[in-house]
């Protein structure tokens, strides 16, 4: 019989003995029994539609995605990052200078509310070009996506660790949001743990394989929690419609701005790691719609996406209780 991801979550609960056991029961059966999780799909559709003129740096299309992100957290009732939700920063040019925001929220934990785990997805994209619009719906309303996702589960059930919920501006601009995060919060870096960071999690219609990638978790995991994420992360693999994956082919893209054979620079998490903060990287690596008009909501693995969903937030649950 073949089982579900939905399924092969709840095995994990009895195969992973994880500090406070009946709190991560808790969070993985409330995700995984939810009936409304087709609300990340409808962010990512909303996200990835025309109306938002392919979210490029500093567009009109921007501002629409800005509000959007804001309006949701507001609905679900997350704080703002230092009481507000609009972070801005310059991107000075030889003729103007351009605007960047980067939207946040925090989550606060139950046991350690100055310690933060930083989950980031950056929302900006190509824009237009002619009249093709690039929706960019991998890339990465579906990362952007999940966190709101997320947003609506931690809100209800928060973990140990303070969560940010970072969505970065000016990734596809040489990681200008991301770059603006830690020049802005350095008062707080010595307190974030771990930045979990998603883009590019929805692929195209063949996308079978979920890659992911990490440093520096032996700071915040002992040998033993090692260990065991990885049987996690062995299971995960066995026992749902995505292949979990370690490392991503090194290739590069025609077209790319981002030269994507140095994938621990790829996106946003590497910002993250040059701070010196610890990081786990989930994305499927460049497919054929890459960068493309034709990454739009039509053209993404929906069965795929919502088990990519499922299995890093299994994850995070998992490394939440197991961080020192």
């Amino acid at each position: 019989m073949k089982i579900t991801c939905s399924k092969a979550l709840l095995i994990l609960i009895t195969c992973f003995h994880i500090t406070t056991a009946w709190g991560t029961t808790k969070l993985l059966t409330s995700i995984t029994q939810r009936e409304d999780k087709l609300t990340v799909l409808e962010h990512l559709g909303t996200l990835s539609s025309d109306n938002f003129e392919g979210r490029k740096f500093a567009s009109q299309g921007s501002i629409k995605s800005q509000s959007y992100l804001i309006s949701i957290l507001k609905q679900l009732d997350v704080t703002a990052f230092n009481n507000q939700y609009r972070h801005t920063f310059n991107r000075s040019g030889l003729s103007q200078t351009k605007r960047g925001t980067n939207i946040i929220g925090i989550i606060e934990g139950t046991h350690y509310l100055d310690e933060y785990i930083v989950l980031s997805a950056h929302y900006d994209h190509l824009g237009t070009k002619g009249r093709k619009v690039y929706n960019g719906a991998d890339d990465n309303a579906s990362g952007t996506s999940a966190l709101l996702y997320y947003a609506q589960i931690l809100k209800e059930n928060p973990l140990k660790h303070s969560v940010i919920l970072l969505f970065t501006d000016g990734e596809e601009v040489d990681l200008l949001g991301a770059k603006a995060f830690i020049s802005q919060q350095k008062i707080i870096l010595s307190k974030v743990k771990l930045n979990i960071n998603l883009d590019m999690i929805s692929g195209s219609k063949r996308t079978k394989k979920l890659r992911f990638i990490s440093k520096n978790l032996s700071r915040i995991l002992s040998t033993q929690s090692l260990t065991d994420f990885s049987k996690l992360q062995s299971h995960l693999n066995k026992n749902s419609v995505i292949h979990l994956t370690h490392g991503f082919r090194g290739t590069r893209t025609m077209g790319s701005k981002v030269k994507r054979n140095n994938w621990l620079m790829a996106s946003d998490h590497g910002v993250f790691s040059k701070a010196g903060i610890p990081f786990i990287y989930f994305g499927v690596g460049t497919h054929k719609n890459y960068h493309t008009e034709f990454d739009n909501y039509g053209n993404i693995n929906k069965t795929f996406y919502l088990a990519a969903v499922d299995a890093i937030f299994a994850q995070l649950i998992y490394v939440d209780n197991a961080m020192f």
